[in-house]
Protein backbone atom coordinates (compact mmCIF):
# COMPACT_ATOMS: atom_id res chain seq x y z
CA UNK A 1 0.00 0.00 0.00
CA UNK A 2 2.77 2.37 1.03
CA UNK A 3 4.17 1.36 -2.26
CA UNK A 4 0.91 2.23 -4.07
CA UNK A 5 0.79 5.51 -2.40
CA UNK A 6 4.24 6.47 -3.00
CA UNK A 7 3.76 5.41 -6.83
CA UNK A 8 1.24 7.56 -7.63
CA UNK A 9 1.42 10.90 -5.32
CA UNK A 10 5.01 11.51 -5.08
CA UNK A 11 5.22 14.79 -7.10
CA UNK A 12 8.03 16.83 -8.51
CA UNK A 13 8.75 20.15 -7.31
CA UNK A 14 7.63 21.22 -10.97
CA UNK A 15 4.64 19.02 -10.96
CA UNK A 16 3.51 20.69 -7.47
CA UNK A 17 3.64 23.95 -8.85
CA UNK A 18 1.59 23.10 -12.14
CA UNK A 19 -1.19 21.60 -9.60
CA UNK A 20 -1.30 24.85 -7.59
CA UNK A 21 -1.64 27.03 -10.79
CA UNK A 22 -4.61 24.40 -12.30
CA UNK A 23 -5.98 24.58 -8.62
CA UNK A 24 -5.75 28.74 -9.09
CA UNK A 25 -7.63 28.54 -12.47
CA UNK A 26 -10.40 26.50 -11.25
CA UNK A 27 -11.06 28.72 -8.28
CA UNK A 28 -11.35 31.56 -10.96
CA UNK A 29 -13.74 29.75 -13.11
CA UNK A 30 -15.97 29.00 -10.54
CA UNK A 31 -15.81 32.59 -8.82
CA UNK A 32 -16.78 34.32 -12.59
CA UNK A 33 -19.59 31.91 -13.30
CA UNK A 34 -21.50 32.53 -9.35
CA UNK A 35 -20.69 36.34 -10.17
CA UNK A 36 -22.52 35.80 -13.28
CA UNK A 37 -25.39 34.09 -12.30
CA UNK A 38 -25.74 36.47 -9.20
CA UNK A 39 -25.20 39.68 -11.89
CA UNK A 40 -27.95 37.99 -14.26
CA UNK A 41 -30.67 37.18 -11.59
CA UNK A 42 -30.69 41.29 -10.05
CA UNK A 43 -30.75 41.87 -13.64
CA UNK A 44 -34.13 43.41 -15.33
CA UNK A 45 -35.24 41.70 -18.76
CA UNK A 46 -36.29 44.58 -21.59
CA UNK A 47 -39.42 43.36 -23.03
CA UNK A 48 -39.97 46.69 -24.94
CA UNK A 49 -38.77 45.78 -28.29
CA UNK A 50 -40.90 42.56 -27.81
CA UNK A 51 -44.10 44.46 -26.83
CA UNK A 52 -43.72 46.48 -29.61
CA UNK A 53 -43.91 44.01 -32.43
CA UNK A 54 -47.09 42.71 -30.14
CA UNK A 55 -49.07 45.93 -30.95
CA UNK A 56 -47.74 46.27 -34.09
CA UNK A 57 -49.35 42.85 -34.89
CA UNK A 58 -52.16 43.49 -33.11
CA UNK A 59 -52.93 46.68 -35.53
CA UNK A 60 -52.37 44.99 -38.41
CA UNK A 61 -55.09 42.81 -37.57
CA UNK A 62 -57.70 45.63 -35.91
CA UNK A 63 -60.16 46.88 -37.62
CA UNK A 64 -61.61 50.34 -37.16
CA UNK A 65 -65.24 50.71 -38.16
CA UNK A 66 -66.05 53.25 -35.75
CA UNK A 67 -64.57 55.88 -37.62
CA UNK A 68 -64.79 54.59 -40.81
CA UNK A 69 -66.60 55.76 -43.71
CA UNK A 70 -68.76 53.48 -45.72
CA UNK A 71 -69.49 53.89 -49.15
CA UNK A 72 -70.18 51.92 -52.39
CA UNK A 73 -66.80 49.99 -53.85
CA UNK A 74 -65.87 47.57 -56.03
CA UNK A 75 -63.24 45.02 -54.92
CA UNK A 76 -61.93 44.43 -58.11
CA UNK A 77 -60.61 48.18 -58.26
CA UNK A 78 -61.01 49.70 -55.23
CA UNK A 79 -57.08 51.21 -54.11
CA UNK A 80 -55.84 50.35 -50.75
CA UNK A 81 -56.43 53.81 -49.02
CA UNK A 82 -60.11 53.03 -50.71
CA UNK A 83 -60.39 49.71 -48.30
CA UNK A 84 -58.38 51.16 -45.00
CA UNK A 85 -60.64 53.95 -45.08
CA UNK A 86 -63.82 51.71 -45.32
CA UNK A 87 -62.03 50.00 -41.78
CA UNK A 88 -61.18 47.07 -42.88
CA UNK A 89 -57.58 45.87 -41.40
CA UNK A 90 -54.39 46.39 -42.75
CA UNK A 91 -54.26 42.64 -42.61
CA UNK A 92 -57.29 41.97 -44.81
CA UNK A 93 -56.31 44.81 -47.34
CA UNK A 94 -53.25 43.48 -47.62
CA UNK A 95 -55.21 39.87 -48.65
CA UNK A 96 -57.42 41.67 -51.21
CA UNK A 97 -54.31 43.12 -52.50
CA UNK A 98 -52.28 40.01 -53.02
CA UNK A 99 -55.60 37.89 -54.14
CA UNK A 100 -56.02 40.33 -57.14
CA UNK A 101 -52.43 40.32 -58.15
CA UNK A 102 -52.67 36.52 -58.44
CA UNK A 103 -55.06 37.33 -61.19
CA UNK A 104 -58.49 36.65 -59.23
CA UNK A 105 -61.58 38.22 -59.67
CA UNK A 106 -64.79 38.81 -57.52
CA UNK A 107 -67.79 38.64 -59.55
CA UNK A 108 -69.86 38.98 -57.04
CA UNK A 109 -70.01 40.23 -53.22
CA UNK A 110 -69.53 36.88 -51.57
CA UNK A 111 -67.02 36.07 -53.46
CA UNK A 112 -64.91 38.64 -51.03
CA UNK A 113 -65.08 35.65 -48.41
CA UNK A 114 -62.47 33.57 -50.85
CA UNK A 115 -59.60 36.05 -49.21
CA UNK A 116 -58.57 34.26 -45.61
CA UNK A 117 -57.11 37.37 -43.97
CA UNK A 118 -60.60 38.58 -44.39
CA UNK A 119 -62.88 37.99 -40.86
CA UNK A 120 -66.71 37.33 -41.30
CA UNK A 121 -67.58 40.09 -39.41
CA UNK A 122 -65.79 42.29 -41.37
CA UNK A 123 -67.46 41.07 -44.35
CA UNK A 124 -71.12 41.52 -42.57
CA UNK A 125 -70.09 45.19 -42.65
CA UNK A 126 -69.39 45.68 -45.84
CA UNK A 127 -71.26 43.70 -47.50
CA UNK A 128 -74.12 45.67 -48.56
CA UNK A 129 -72.14 48.19 -49.95
CA UNK A 130 -69.74 45.84 -52.48
CA UNK A 131 -70.66 47.19 -56.04
CA UNK A 132 -69.05 44.64 -58.55
CA UNK A 133 -69.38 46.55 -62.00
CA UNK A 134 -69.55 43.79 -64.92
CA UNK A 135 -67.42 46.18 -67.13
CA UNK A 136 -64.66 44.91 -64.09
CA UNK A 137 -64.56 41.11 -64.85
CA UNK A 138 -61.70 40.27 -67.28
CA UNK A 139 -61.43 36.99 -69.45
CA UNK A 140 -58.75 35.21 -71.30
CA UNK A 141 -60.50 31.89 -72.33
CA UNK A 142 -60.84 29.21 -74.87
CA UNK A 143 -63.50 27.63 -76.98
CA UNK A 144 -66.21 26.87 -74.94
CA UNK A 145 -66.14 31.11 -73.92
CA UNK A 146 -67.70 33.97 -74.91
CA UNK A 147 -64.12 35.88 -75.28
CA UNK A 148 -63.68 33.18 -77.87
CA UNK A 149 -65.13 33.51 -81.84
CA UNK A 150 -63.99 31.25 -84.22
CA UNK A 151 -60.65 29.60 -82.38
CA UNK A 152 -59.30 32.81 -81.51
CA UNK A 153 -58.60 34.31 -78.54
CA UNK A 154 -59.37 37.32 -77.61
CA UNK A 155 -59.20 39.94 -73.85
CA UNK A 156 -62.85 41.01 -73.27
CA UNK A 157 -64.50 43.20 -70.78
CA UNK A 158 -68.52 42.71 -70.21
CA UNK A 159 -70.70 45.14 -69.36
CA UNK A 160 -74.41 46.05 -69.43
CA UNK A 161 -74.91 48.03 -73.27
CA UNK A 162 -77.19 48.96 -75.70
CA UNK A 163 -76.43 47.63 -79.76
CA UNK A 164 -78.09 50.80 -80.80
CA UNK A 165 -76.09 53.19 -78.87
CA UNK A 166 -72.73 51.62 -78.26
CA UNK A 167 -69.50 53.47 -79.72
CA UNK A 168 -67.33 51.48 -81.76
CA UNK A 169 -64.78 51.30 -78.96
CA UNK A 170 -67.12 49.58 -76.72
CA UNK A 171 -68.18 47.19 -78.85
CA UNK A 172 -64.48 46.12 -79.13
CA UNK A 173 -63.91 45.95 -75.52
CA UNK A 174 -67.02 43.45 -75.58
CA UNK A 175 -64.82 41.38 -77.40
CA UNK A 176 -66.30 42.31 -81.23
CA UNK A 177 -63.58 42.42 -84.15
CA UNK A 178 -62.94 46.02 -85.31
CA UNK A 179 -64.86 45.11 -88.59
CA UNK A 180 -67.68 43.54 -86.77
CA UNK A 181 -68.12 46.51 -85.02
CA UNK A 182 -67.80 48.54 -88.43
CA UNK A 183 -71.01 46.39 -89.45
CA UNK A 184 -72.80 47.19 -86.50
CA UNK A 185 -72.87 50.63 -86.94
CA UNK A 186 -73.06 50.95 -90.78
CA UNK A 187 -76.28 48.93 -90.04
CA UNK A 188 -77.69 51.38 -87.69
CA UNK A 189 -76.38 54.28 -90.05
CA UNK A 190 -79.21 52.99 -92.88
CA UNK A 191 -81.92 52.74 -90.09
CA UNK A 192 -81.58 49.38 -88.50
CA UNK A 193 -82.70 48.89 -84.91
CA UNK A 194 -82.23 46.19 -82.30
CA UNK A 195 -85.81 45.37 -80.98
CA UNK A 196 -84.81 42.67 -79.03
CA UNK A 197 -81.61 41.14 -77.44
CA UNK A 198 -81.51 37.96 -79.85
CA UNK A 199 -81.23 40.30 -82.67
CA UNK A 200 -77.83 40.53 -82.46
CA UNK A 201 -77.33 36.96 -83.09
CA UNK A 202 -78.80 37.82 -86.79
CA UNK A 203 -75.98 40.14 -87.38
CA UNK A 204 -73.44 38.61 -90.75
CA UNK A 205 -70.27 37.22 -89.58
CA UNK A 206 -70.76 37.17 -85.75
CA UNK A 207 -70.38 33.94 -84.52
CA UNK A 208 -73.99 32.69 -82.67
CA UNK A 209 -72.00 31.13 -79.81
CA UNK A 210 -70.41 34.51 -78.79
CA UNK A 211 -73.47 36.83 -79.73
CA UNK A 212 -75.60 34.77 -77.69
CA UNK A 213 -73.05 35.00 -74.40
CA UNK A 214 -73.63 38.61 -74.91
CA UNK A 215 -77.68 38.29 -74.33
CA UNK A 216 -77.33 38.63 -70.77
CA UNK A 217 -75.67 42.38 -70.75
CA UNK A 218 -78.09 43.70 -74.06
CA UNK A 219 -80.10 46.29 -72.64
CA UNK A 220 -82.12 47.58 -75.27
CA UNK A 221 -84.10 51.30 -74.15
CA UNK A 222 -87.92 51.72 -74.88
CA UNK A 223 -88.59 54.76 -77.45
CA UNK A 224 -89.43 56.69 -74.44
CA UNK A 225 -85.56 56.58 -73.56
CA UNK A 226 -84.03 57.54 -76.93
CA UNK A 227 -84.22 61.15 -76.02
CA UNK A 228 -82.96 62.96 -73.03
CA UNK A 229 -85.52 65.86 -74.13
CA UNK A 230 -87.10 67.95 -71.10
CA UNK A 231 -84.88 66.29 -68.57
CA UNK A 232 -82.85 68.38 -66.51
CA UNK A 233 -80.68 66.84 -63.58
CA UNK A 234 -78.98 68.36 -61.33
CA UNK A 235 -75.53 66.28 -60.54
CA UNK A 236 -75.01 66.48 -56.93
CA UNK A 237 -78.39 65.76 -55.57
CA UNK A 238 -79.66 63.56 -58.27
CA UNK A 239 -80.09 59.77 -57.21
CA UNK A 240 -78.84 56.89 -59.35
CA UNK A 241 -82.31 56.13 -60.35
CA UNK A 242 -82.69 60.07 -61.37
CA UNK A 243 -79.16 59.60 -63.95
CA UNK A 244 -80.70 56.31 -65.12
CA UNK A 245 -83.44 58.66 -66.62
CA UNK A 246 -81.08 60.09 -69.41
CA UNK A 247 -80.15 57.92 -72.67
CA UNK A 248 -77.17 55.52 -72.41
CA UNK A 249 -76.65 55.77 -68.92
CA UNK A 250 -77.71 52.50 -67.57
CA UNK A 251 -77.69 50.88 -63.94
CA UNK A 252 -73.13 50.57 -63.49
CA UNK A 253 -72.81 53.87 -65.17
CA UNK A 254 -75.29 55.87 -62.26
CA UNK A 255 -73.74 54.02 -59.64
CA UNK A 256 -70.04 55.13 -61.16
CA UNK A 257 -71.72 58.91 -60.93
CA UNK A 258 -72.87 58.92 -57.85
CA UNK A 259 -69.97 56.60 -55.82
CA UNK A 260 -67.47 59.44 -57.74
CA UNK A 261 -68.91 62.78 -55.99
CA UNK A 262 -69.87 61.09 -52.95
CA UNK A 263 -65.46 60.29 -52.95
CA UNK A 264 -65.12 63.94 -54.34
CA UNK A 265 -67.47 65.82 -51.59
CA UNK A 266 -69.62 67.33 -54.39
CA UNK A 267 -69.31 68.54 -57.92
CA UNK A 268 -67.79 71.91 -59.08
CA UNK A 269 -68.41 71.84 -62.69
CA UNK A 270 -70.32 69.59 -65.02
CA UNK A 271 -67.04 68.55 -66.73
CA UNK A 272 -66.09 66.57 -63.70
CA UNK A 273 -68.29 64.02 -65.40
CA UNK A 274 -65.56 62.78 -67.75
CA UNK A 275 -63.40 62.09 -64.79
CA UNK A 276 -66.18 59.07 -63.93
CA UNK A 277 -64.98 55.95 -64.70
CA UNK A 278 -66.29 54.54 -68.40
CA UNK A 279 -67.19 57.92 -69.56
CA UNK A 280 -66.46 58.38 -73.39
CA UNK A 281 -66.84 61.54 -74.85
CA UNK A 282 -69.86 60.66 -76.99
CA UNK A 283 -71.72 60.07 -74.25
CA UNK A 284 -70.84 63.20 -72.07
CA UNK A 285 -71.47 65.05 -75.32
CA UNK A 286 -74.83 63.52 -75.38
CA UNK A 287 -76.10 64.48 -71.70
CA UNK A 288 -73.81 67.75 -70.71
CA UNK A 289 -77.07 69.96 -71.87
CA UNK A 290 -79.26 67.81 -69.25
CA UNK A 291 -77.00 68.49 -66.37
CA UNK A 292 -76.90 71.75 -64.23
CA UNK A 293 -75.28 72.51 -60.67
CA UNK A 294 -77.36 73.76 -57.83
CA UNK A 295 -76.11 75.84 -54.86
CA UNK A 296 -75.84 73.19 -52.56
CA UNK A 297 -72.63 73.57 -50.12
CA UNK A 298 -69.30 71.54 -51.32
CA UNK A 299 -68.14 69.05 -48.86
CA UNK A 300 -64.47 69.86 -47.51
CA UNK A 301 -61.89 68.89 -45.96
CA UNK A 302 -60.40 70.87 -42.94
CA UNK A 303 -56.51 71.02 -43.30
CA UNK A 304 -55.92 72.06 -39.91
CA UNK A 305 -57.51 68.88 -38.60
CA UNK A 306 -57.47 66.05 -41.24
CA UNK A 307 -55.01 62.73 -40.96
CA UNK A 308 -52.81 61.57 -43.73
CA UNK A 309 -55.77 59.35 -44.68
CA UNK A 310 -58.28 61.36 -44.29
CA UNK A 311 -56.61 63.44 -47.15
CA UNK A 312 -55.98 60.76 -49.23
CA UNK A 313 -59.28 59.55 -49.40
CA UNK A 314 -59.99 62.71 -51.79
CA UNK A 315 -59.67 61.82 -55.01
CA UNK A 316 -56.91 64.40 -56.32
CA UNK A 317 -55.00 64.59 -53.13
CA UNK A 318 -52.32 61.68 -53.70
CA UNK A 319 -49.86 61.18 -51.30
CA UNK A 320 -47.18 63.40 -52.20
CA UNK A 321 -49.67 66.50 -51.80
CA UNK A 322 -51.24 64.77 -48.51
CA UNK A 323 -47.28 64.61 -47.20
CA UNK A 324 -46.97 68.89 -48.34
CA UNK A 325 -49.82 69.69 -46.76
CA UNK A 326 -48.58 67.66 -43.18
CA UNK A 327 -45.38 68.99 -43.17
CA UNK A 328 -46.55 72.52 -43.89
CA UNK A 329 -48.98 72.06 -41.03
CA UNK A 330 -46.41 71.17 -38.55
CA UNK A 331 -44.17 74.04 -39.36
CA UNK A 332 -46.91 76.95 -39.27
CA UNK A 333 -48.94 75.21 -36.77
CA UNK A 334 -51.94 77.06 -37.85
CA UNK A 335 -52.95 77.69 -41.23
CA UNK A 336 -54.77 80.12 -41.81
CA UNK A 337 -55.29 80.40 -45.33
CA UNK A 338 -55.84 77.49 -47.74
CA UNK A 339 -53.63 79.69 -50.42
CA UNK A 340 -51.01 80.06 -47.75
CA UNK A 341 -49.90 76.43 -48.99
CA UNK A 342 -48.92 77.75 -52.82
CA UNK A 343 -47.48 81.45 -51.07
CA UNK A 344 -45.06 79.11 -49.02
CA UNK A 345 -44.87 77.22 -51.77
CA UNK A 346 -45.73 74.23 -50.10
CA UNK A 347 -47.73 72.68 -53.06
CA UNK A 348 -47.68 74.22 -57.03
CA UNK A 349 -50.57 76.70 -58.32
CA UNK A 350 -51.88 73.96 -60.11
CA UNK A 351 -52.09 71.44 -57.73
CA UNK A 352 -53.29 74.64 -55.58
CA UNK A 353 -56.17 75.15 -58.42
CA UNK A 354 -57.64 71.30 -58.40
CA UNK A 355 -57.97 71.11 -54.65
CA UNK A 356 -58.69 74.45 -53.27
CA UNK A 357 -62.63 73.81 -53.75
CA UNK A 358 -62.30 70.93 -51.35
CA UNK A 359 -59.96 72.15 -48.62
CA UNK A 360 -61.05 74.28 -45.88
CA UNK A 361 -58.65 75.91 -42.67
CA UNK A 362 -61.94 75.26 -40.24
Amino acid sequence: MKNFIKEYFNFSKREQNGMLVLFAILLVLIGANIFVSVHKSNQKVDFSDFETEIDSFLVYQQTHFDDSELFAFDPNTASREDLLRLGLSPKSVNGIMNYREKGYKFYKPEDIMRVRTLKPEEYEIIKDYIVIEKSSYSYKQYNRDYSCQNGEHTETHLFDFDPNTATKEELELLGFKSWQADNILKYRSKGGKFKQPSDITKMHGIDKDFAEKLIPYIKIESQAQTANYDILININTASATDFQKLKGIGEAYSKRIVAYREKLGGFVSVEQLREVYGMTDELYNSISANLFIGNEPIRTININTADFKTLVSHPYIDSKIANAILSYRDYAKTIKSTDELVKQKAISQGDYDKISRYISVE
